[in-house]
């Protein structure tokens, strides 16, 4: 029972964090005019890109944080404290006044300010949830495990993809001073304020820390252990697979919506109902490695996934953006081909790089790894605009998204296999 509340809890907390992250790209996106009116079709893509960026940025803070106190005081705690944090800022957001009542400035500054606050708690709830869930875990099944909790980051954009199709059902989005911009775009971030909410709650009343951490000797600083030695080699490569792995998501959570929405005659509505489809393939893709990672190992597994990554996801991002398909079910179809070529490793890393860490320093190593690898991926959008000197911008999301394939081709070459590794040992060591 309590293994079962766990990695429910964690299951559901890392949705609520994917839910937190993606709701700017699905119902936010159709109602950016409400912050800056008159975009052309290249302003509105920075604009956005900087709007995902201030989250993806505030992680680390929030890992080199929490990581900490998710070693010294305990998962459980930290995680509440988390999810009640970026509960209380999709709260906020939701009542934010737009340009024509505070200007374009004011508005789009608070905006992104307290997207780069919620990113913070965001990237503490990270440090605590997996490493809990991994310590609770028989060793042959760490990787399905994993891969259960990190298939959430897909039923987080499904959640809001269904809510938002709802709300356009009866607030349609036709311009600036339509239903949904003024205030339809908001019931998605009330209802996530809610959710957060009772989940920080569950976790914090129903659920205790693992066995494992409760018997091991605490770190006096924990990030200062984390980086010496064995442990902090395991950190470098964590790191480097964690910005490949970026990469990737960046292109799926931010421009692939955005190509979607560039295709004449596909509306906000569509991309919500394509989300709904798109859920499905990626939760498929992360189990699927995840199990077959316990089956053959994590590198040979991470190694499959990153080659596919590297041949596949150009392909289905140059037929996005070129605008040579059409219909919802064509671009419907790539887009959950693009979601199942890009998301093999991510069912495998959350046990790989949980096992690479010890237990007294795990929180901090999961999280500051997973965290700061944001950074580089971060300014994606800057990347497309300089890379469209060189090729059309059409291919820019493809060879991005081939980019992060290599790192975790690379990074995965570099270290130990972890499966059946010892999890109070550092860097992988298998269990006799």
């Amino acid at each position: 029972m309590r293994r079962r509340r766990a990695i429910t809890s964690a299951w559901a907390g890392f949705a609520i964090d994917s839910y937190s992250i993606y709701v700017a790209s699905t119902s936010l996106l159709p109602a950016m005019a409400y912050f800056q009116a008159d975009l052309s079709t290249a302003q509105l893509s920075v604009f956005v890109g900087m709007t995902f960026a201030a989250t993806l940025l505030g992680r680390p803070v929030g890992a080199l944080l929490f990581g900490h106190f998710a070693d010294r005081i305990g998962r459980r705690r930290v995680g509440s404290i988390t999810i009640y944090g970026f509960g209380a800022i999709s709260l906020l957001i939701a009542v934010l006044p737009g340009a024509e009542q505070v200007g374009a400035g004011l508005a789009s500054a608070l905006l992104i300010g307290l997207r780069l606050v919620e990113g913070i708690f965001l990237g503490g709830e990270y440090t605590a949830a997996t490493p809990m869930a991994m310590e609770y875990a028989t060793p042959g099944r760490r990787g399905f495990t994993g891969a259960l909790i990190q298939c959430s980051a897909s039923g987080g954009p499904f959640v809001v993809a269904v809510l938002t199709s709802l709300v356009l059902l009866f607030s349609p989005n036709a311009g600036l001073h339509s239903p949904y911009v003024q205030w339809g775009w908001r019931i998605p971030f009330l209802i996530g304020a809610v959710l957060a909410a009772f989940v920080a709650w569950f976790l914090r009343r129903r659920v205790e820390d693992s066995d494992t951490w409760k018997e091991t000797t605490r770190a006096k600083s924990p990030l200062r252990a984390m980086l010496k030695g064995a442990s902090g080699r395991a950190f470098v490569q964590s790191y480097i697979i964690m910005t490949g792995v970026f990469f990737a998501v960046n292109m799926l959570g931010s421009v692939m919506p955005q190509l979607l929405l560039a295709n004449k005659g596909y509306t906000a509505s569509d991309l919500a109902h394509t989300q709904l489809i798109n859920a499905w393939p990626g939760i498929a893709t992360y189990l699927f490695f995840g199990w077959l990672s316990d089956r053959i190992g994590r590198k040979r597994a991470l190694y499959l996934a990153a080659t596919i990554a590297i041949v596949a996801t150009p392909i289905t991002y140059t037929l996005l953006g070129n605008g040579s398909v059409h219909g919802w079910g064509s671009l419907t179809l790539l887009a959950a081909l693009t979601n199942v070529f890009s998301l093999g490793a991510l069912g495998v890393l959350p046990a790989y790089i949980n096992e690479r860490f010890a237990t007294a320093v795990r929180s901090s190593g999961w999280g500051v790894a997973y965290s700061t690898a944001v950074i580089i991926p971060a300014f994606f959008s800057y990347y497309q605009l300089w890379l469209s000197h060189l090729v059309p911008f059409a291919y820019t999301a493809g060879i991005l998204a081939a980019l992060g394939g290599v790192l975790i081709l690379f990074a995965a070459m570099s270290g130990p296999e972890t499966r059946g590794a010892d999890l109070n040992t550092v860097g992988g060591k298998v269990a006799s």
